[in-house]
């Protein structure tokens, strides 16, 4: 999916910037981040080589300070390793070396009044998409974590391209493309979120993102999104994860049991405009509390970080059209805008209780976004 969504860019201008800052988000709140490897040590890793434990590369977005109040640091977009990986896997479409190295996310430094905040805030769990890294989506988990929520998005080693550890040692994607694979895959995920969501509500994993600190985190209850195949994962881990209160498939096919089983807790489908998901139809079906929401000028592409990324480095406008066809026409940062915006009016409702009009009906101020009945639609 990575290749697929870069191969149309033209050459960035690499000369005349030597850094690439994506914007900060513009939430209540400045965005911190901190990456950690969690091993799961009750089960090993079925893709592995060699007998060994279950590990995972997270990145924990939470808000640090009031957003007024934040002196921006930058950070690298990628860590080296994956930068340099997916600049060769780029080249032969002639894209600059270094292209990736110049990204970086604006972030807020933690604060001595960071651990008050975090300590009510509520946890998120976010999934990929397959192929693709958690980290080519860490913009819109910015943006998602500056209204109050702390974001972990999730590597699936063996199910992304590449998964980088504190260590050094990568690990590259399988090759997952059957029917049984994919949904192989989705139950390998769906494990994973489960460790995850237990691990979130470890007092050493507090203390590992705050060193010196103690406390938990509010794990006792999650949300969850998911793009691609990692909407499908959101569906599937809430058949098996009662702390898992409502998620959120982003244009995924949603998999296995959850067609027939359905779920009794709220599910958001999110999909670009004109896309058909037979299995949508089916899970449709056995939903409780359902909402279907399209999004008019998007792709596939348009639920990661590629078109904020494009624009940031200096897009020539109008966008290309071959461009426009792997990532969307939406202007950024319209875009992830609003995908952001209906994803916290979801959390809101239930992480915290508070209904949103935006989930009710079609709204103005978001034109781009209208409510659709899978089963009546053709769209």
């Amino acid at each position: 999916m990575v290749l697929s969504l870069f191969l149309c860019l033209p050459l960035w201008a690499l000369t005349k910037a030597s850094t690439f800052n994506i914007p900060p988000p513009n939430g209540t709140y400045g965005v911190d981040v901190k990456a950690l490897e969690l091993i799961d040590t009750s089960r090993l890793d079925p893709y592995a080589p060699k007998a060994e434990n279950r590990s995972l590369m997270v990145s924990v977005f939470y808000p640090s300070r009031y957003s007024a109040n934040c002196t921006m640091k930058f950070a690298q977009y990628l860590p080296n390793a994956t930068a340099a990986f997916e600049n060769q896997q780029l080249a032969v479409y002639g894209i600059p070396n270094g292209t990736v190295e110049a990204l970086r996310l604006s972030l807020c430094p933690t604060h001595e009044t960071t651990l008050p905040i975090v300590r009510q805030t509520p946890v998120v769990l976010f999934s990929p998409g397959l192929g693709t890294s958690r980290l080519f989506y860490s913009a819109l988990a910015q943006s998602v974590a500056s209204q109050g929520y702390i974001v972990v998005t999730v590597d699936h080693p063996y199910g992304v391209d590449v998964v980088e550890y504190p260590d050094g040692r990568l690990v590259f994607g399988a090759n997952i493309s059957t029917e049984a694979q994919i949904e192989f895959e989705v139950e390998t995920r769906t494990q994973d979120i489960d460790f995850v969501t237990r691990a979130m509500s470890n007092p050493q994993t507090f203390s590992r993102v705050f060193p010196a600190h103690n406390g938990t985190f509010q794990a006792h209850t999650v949300a969850m999104y998911g793009h691609s195949l990692g909407g499908a994962t959101s569906a599937a881990a809430m058949l098996n994860n009662s702390r898992i209160t409502g998620g959120v498939n982003l244009d995924g096919e949603p998999v296995g049991p959850v067609l027939s089983q359905g779920l009794s807790r709220p599910f958001l489908i999110f999909n670009h405009e004109n896309a058909t998901n037979p299995g949508e139809v089916q899970l449709w079906q056995h939903l409780d509390w359902r909402l279907r929401l399209m999004l008019a000028n998007s792709t596939h592409g348009t639920f990661t970080d590629f078109p904020v990324l494009a624009q940031v480095a200096g897009l020539a406008s109008p966008l290309p059209p071959s461009l426009g066809q792997i990532i969307g026409t939406i202007p950024e940062p319209r875009g992830q805008m609003v995908i952001a915006t209906y994803l916290v009016a979801f959390f809101d409702m239930v992480l915290r209780c508070k209904p949103s009009g935006l989930l009710q009906s079609a709204s103005p101020a978001y034109p781009e976004v209208t409510f659709v009945d899978p089963t009546t639609s053709a769209a």
